[in-house]
């Protein structure tokens, strides 16, 4: 096979570093449906709405009988759900501004810390009032999804040889898809979706982040975000050596040069920019129609 075009061990390690983030949304994604019934219990009792007794599941793991569940109980059940999105919206805004000030790698192992919070948040749930534990917890999970789900993405298409380029790209979905598969077996209620594992269940959310914080040291930072964003060409070379072996890395120094130069000619556009953009696009229909 011809040098630089080769799948590395290195490129390997980096990849799949990198979609441990993505299998950890997934996860996180999933998790939440198959317990519903044992947490709205311990919501109902933290709130004072259903009485001190054990749960009783049902042969079939679904819960009790069927029970009208109180207003209150469905409102923190909502919200436990929902906030985990909303988290992920606000973060998504500064996926950009976070890859770009230290680098994708350094970037994916900063926001694994909130990663590891939220575990930890979660995992600890009957330790004070679940439903505030739980919501606090997924708040700030959604809020490290959201990075990670434009950082792994944004990483791997960097370091992914031209040849692999699309072949690794689907490696982020496929991560997804399998958290999502992982989070529906671990939920099951002789497994770990009972009355006594759940905060086990919500809390290995964050397991991903501790093995991919001891992987991603060991993996090269984005040629192109240091040639590119900082100009650090012999650290770009040393960059693309690592994971593409040992071969002439001009060609590839010059299709980087040129999109260099292609960048600082754009007009960059910001957030604020592109909703004022929007807006007036808006306007302008609204007048037309």
């Amino acid at each position: 096979m011809e040098s630089g075009k080769q799948l590395t061990g290195t490129l390997a390690l980096a990849v799949f570093s990198a979609v441990l983030g993505s299998l950890q949304y997934g996860y996180s994604l999933g998790v939440i449906n198959a317990p519903q019934k044992v947490i709205e219990q311990h919501y109902g009792r933290s709130l004072g709405v259903l009485p001190e007794e054990p749960l009783l599941l049902s042969e079939n793991g679904t819960g009790t009988e069927k029970q009208e569940v109180h207003p209150s109980v469905v409102m923190y059940w909502s919200l436990s759900v929902s906030i985990f999105s909303i988290g992920g919206v606000v973060s998504s805004f500064l996926v950009g501004f976070i890859g770009d000030l230290r680098g994708r790698v350094k970037g994916m192992l900063m926001v694994n810390v909130l990663a590891v919070i939220a575990g930890l948040l979660m995992v600890m749930a009957k330790m004070w009032k679940p439903h505030v534990m739980v919501i606090a917890g997924r708040c700030v999970m959604g809020f490290y999804c959201g990075l990670s789900s434009g950082l792994v993405p944004m990483y791997i298409g960097e370091i992914a040889p031209m040849a692999y380029r699309g072949a690794l790209g689907t490696l982020h979905q496929l991560a997804i898809v399998t958290g999502i598969l992982l989070s529906q077996v671990l939920g099951l209620e002789f497994l770990l979706g009972n009355d006594y594992y759940w905060p086990l269940l919500l809390g290995l959310s964050g397991a991903p982040a501790v093995l991919q914080s001891l992987l991603l040291p060991l993996c090269p930072e984005s040629p192109r975000y240091l040639y590119i964003k900082r100009g650090m060409v012999e650290e770009a070379k040393k960059s693309l050596r690592r994971l593409k072996g040992e071969y002439d890395p001009s060609a590839d120094l010059e299709e980087m040069r040129r999109e260099k130069e292609e960048v600082e000619k754009e007009v960059q556009v910001s957030i604020a920019i592109l909703v004022c953009s929007i807006s007036s696009l808006l306007n302008i229909w609204s007048i037309a129609v």
